[in-house]
C-alpha cells in the first residue's frame, strides 16, 4: 500500500472548420514559463469540491483534471498522481510519432507491410483483416485506425515505425510535460498487466481469455495490485490536460498535424458513453478513452479525456481517470457523463 502511495506522489465538414477555427485563435505561445496546465490560472474550489464529493459518493477513487483553455480556468482532484493510462496513452504516442516526423526521424508516409504474427492483444478491427490477409499499411492509416478506432495493433505497429517505446519516450520527454511517459509496445502491456507473460499466442482472445483462467483468481488480483502500483505507461491528469494545451498552443507539432489529430479523436465512437456523453448542446469533444478487462468484479481502469469545444471558441480540456472499480462499467460510463456535465454546467 505504501508503494502505491509513493507512486502517485507525483480533442471535416462544419466540425473541423470549428475545430481549425478552435487552432487558429490558439496560435499564441503562453508565457515560457507556463510548462504546466496549473499555472494558467487559479483553481475552481467549487467545481473540485462538487466533483470530489460525486467520487466519494460513488465510493470511486478518480483522479480528475478541467482546464478551461481560453480563461485560465482550473479544477483537479489528485491532478498531479499517475495512473494507468491504457488507450488514452494513443494520443501522446500519435503527437510523438507526428513530433519525430516533422523532424525528419520518421514519415507519415513510411509503410509497414503486417500480418497476422503483429495482431496486438486487446480492442483490434484490424485483427480480421490481417488474419486473412497479410496488407500494408502507411504510418498515417496506422495513425487514424489507432485514434478512430482503438486499434491495439496499429498503435504497436506506429511504435514499431518510429524504432519502438524508447523513441516515442524520447519525443514524449521533449514535450517537457511533467507525469507522462510510454514504456512498452501493447503485446506486452496487456499480457503483464494481468500477470501473464507476453507471448504471440495470446493475441487470439480465446487463448488469452484460458490463459487468464487459470492464474486463478489470487493471481489475478495480485496482478492487478501490480500493475496499479507499476509506474510505466502512466500520465497525471494534469499531465494529460497539459498536453491538450501545448498540442493547441503550437508547442509540438505543427497546426495542420494537431487539427489531424482532434479531428480523428472528435470523430472517433469509441468511448462515446463516457465523458463524450456528457456534452452539452452545442459541444462538440474529441477524446480518446481507455479501459482494462474487468476482472474478479474489478475494473482496474475506466478512463476518458478529451478536449470539448464550441463554435465560439471555448476550449475546455477534461481528464478523468477512475482506478479499480467495484462499480459495473455502465456505472462508471454514467459517471463521466456526470462529472463533464458538472464542467460544462459550471464553465460554460
Amino acid at each position: 500500500m505504501t508503494a502505491a502511495i509513493d507512486r502517485r506522489g507525483l480533442l471535416m465538414g462544419a466540425a473541423s472548420l470549428m475545430l481549425a477555427t478552435a487552432l487558429a485563435r490558439a496560435q499564441v505561445s503562453p508565457p515560457p514559463l507556463a510548462q504546466d496546465v496549473a499555472l494558467l490560472g487559479a483553481p475552481d474550489p467549487l467545481l473540485e469540491a462538487k466533483i470530489a464529493a460525486l467520487a466519494t459518493e460513488a465510493s470511486l477513487r478518480i483522479g480528475f483534471a478541467a482546464v478551461d483553455l481560453d480563461k485560465g480556468r482550473t479544477a483537479f482532484v489528485r491532478g498531479g498522481e499517475l495512473f494507468p493510462m491504457q488507450g488514452v496513452a494513443q494520443l501522446p504516442l500519435a503527437v510523438a510519432f507526428m513530433q519525430l516526423a516533422q523532424r525528419g526521424k520518421t514519415s507519415l508516409d513510411k509503410r509497414v507491410r503486417l500480418t497476422a504474427a503483429d495482431i496486438a492483444p486487446g480492442r483490434s478491427p484490424l485483427a480480421a483483416r490481417l488474419r486473412s490477409r497479410p496488407t500494408t499499411f502507411t504510418a498515417r492509416q496506422l495513425v487514424e485506425h489507432m485514434l478512430l478506432n482503438a486499434d491495439a495493433t496499429a498503435a504497436d505497429a506506429l511504435m514499431m515505425l518510429a524504432g519502438g517505446p524508447s523513441k516515442i519516450q524520447d519525443a514524449i520527454k521533449s514535450f517537457e510535460i511533467e507525469g507522462l511517459r510510454i514504456d512498452r509496445f501493447e503485446r506486452e502491456l496487456q499480457p503483464e498487466a494481468v500477470g501473464l507473460t507476453p507471448h504471440a499466442a495470446l493475441a487470439d482472445p480465446a487463448r488469452f481469455e484460458e490463459a487468464l483462467a487459470a492464474l486463478g483468481e489470487t493471481k489475478q488480483r495480485e496482478a492487478i495490485d501490480r500493475y496499479l502500483r507499476d509506474p510505466r505507461d502512466t500520465a497525471s491528469p494534469r499531465a494529460i490536460a497539459t498536453l491538450f494545451f501545448k498540442l493547441l498552443s503550437g508547442h509540438l507539432v505543427q497546426p495542420r498535424h494537431a487539427m489531424f489529430v482532434l479531428d480523428l479523436m472528435r470523430r472517433t465512437k469509441t468511448g462515446e458513453d463516457r465523458l463524450k456523453s456528457g456534452m452539452l448542446p452545442g459541444w462538440t469533444f474529441a477524446h480518446r478513452g481507455g479501459m482494462s478487462r474487468t476482472i474478479q468484479g474489478a475494473t482496474a481502469v475506466y478512463n476518458d479525456a478529451g478536449l470539448a469545444t464550441t463554435k465560439k471558441g471555448a476550449k475546455i480540456a477534461i481528464v478523468l481517470f477512475i482506478e479499480n472499480a467495484t462499480l459495473p462499467p455502465p456505472e462508471l460510463a454514467r459517471f463521466h457523463r456526470a462529472t463533464a456535465r458538472a464542467v460544462l454546467q459550471a464553465w460554460g
